[in-house]
């Protein structure tokens, strides 16, 4: 049975979607013993484990995970130093790791999409860009925000909370969240730009990062439906065996749920990109 909503096939072949990609696809990587790219959870726990918990639910029963991250910060004299490093000796898979992520092959493979969101810090994606021979461009900061020229042989992959070859521009915690609610980073300004006229989907990612459901919401309060679209949906999100509380709270954002099965998430996700491309 079909997954990719109809709609959304014809916003992918119009070349108006933007893929904004989130750390589910990251953790869908796997190698070596067991290992994968770190969830979010893990990059907490490893923060409170620095400090000496080594429950890091401990801290959870009295803060969030941005204001343990906060606190990390605040720990190690305002420096991330100590957790960006874990970050770079974990997030270091082989190609043949990358080379066989059904998802990143997929997501290379969608060549009518010229803009590639993130709010992983990883380089999974650039990674397989590269091994798939397909050419990019890297965004980080505003330096990098150049023109491609007018022959579209390149994509953006554009790195919505940092990344670790800008360790200082990372989103990490609880301060960084806050100022980028202020909407004046150039990041925020280069996302609200790219959204008009396109539609997003959402891939392996949750929508806790609350500056990006900020900023979204306020897209929608100001610019309503997507032109041209019959149903005005401006984005889609796809979730693991969605309740009606999932349905209920992103159809008020004007978000459509594509479920897809909680046992086999990536090879699912892999199918509704394949479907799009059909």
């Amino acid at each position: 049975m079909p997954i990719c909503p109809n709609e959304l096939r014809a916003i992918y072949h119009s070349g108006n979607l933007i893929p904004f990609v989130g750390a589910g696809v990251s953790m869908s990587v796997s190698w070596g013993s067991g290992k994968r790219g770190p969830s979010w959870r893990e990059l907490v726990d490893q923060a409170a484990r620095k400090i000496g918990f080594d429950d890091p639910d401990l801290l959870r029963v009295r803060g969030t995970d941005l204001q343990i991250l906060e606190y990390f910060r605040s720990k190690k004299h305002g420096s991330l130093t100590a957790l960006t490093n874990w970050l770079v000796t974990e997030m270091k898979p082989p190609d043949d790791a990358l080379l066989n992520s059904l998802i990143h092959r997929e997501l290379v493979e969608m060549q009518r999409c010229r803009l590639f969101y993130t709010t992983n810090y990883d380089d999974f994606i650039e990674r397989a860009f590269e091994l798939h021979s397909r050419s990019y461009k890297r965004v980080a900061v505003e330096a990098d925000m150049t023109s491609l020229g007018a022959s579209g042989d390149f994509a953006e992959i554009i790195k919505f909370h940092g990344d670790l070859e800008t360790p200082d521009r990372m989103v990490l915690s609880e301060s960084d969240y806050e100022r980028r609610l202020t909407l004046e980073d150039e990041m925020d300004y280069r996302f609200r730009s790219d959204l008009l006229g396109r539609a997003v989907l959402f891939i392996g990612y949750s929508f806790r990062d609350w500056n990006v459901s900020y900023l979204f919401g306020l897209i929608n309060d100001r610019f309503k439906q997507l032109p041209g679209s019959p149903t005005g949906r401006r984005a889609y999100i796809t979730v693991a065996d969605p309740s009606d509380f999932e349905y209920e709270l992103f159809r008020r954002r004007n978000i459509d749920v594509i479920p897809v099965p909680g046992r086999d998430q990536t090879s699912h996700i892999a199918t509704l990109l394949q479907e799009m491309r059909s």
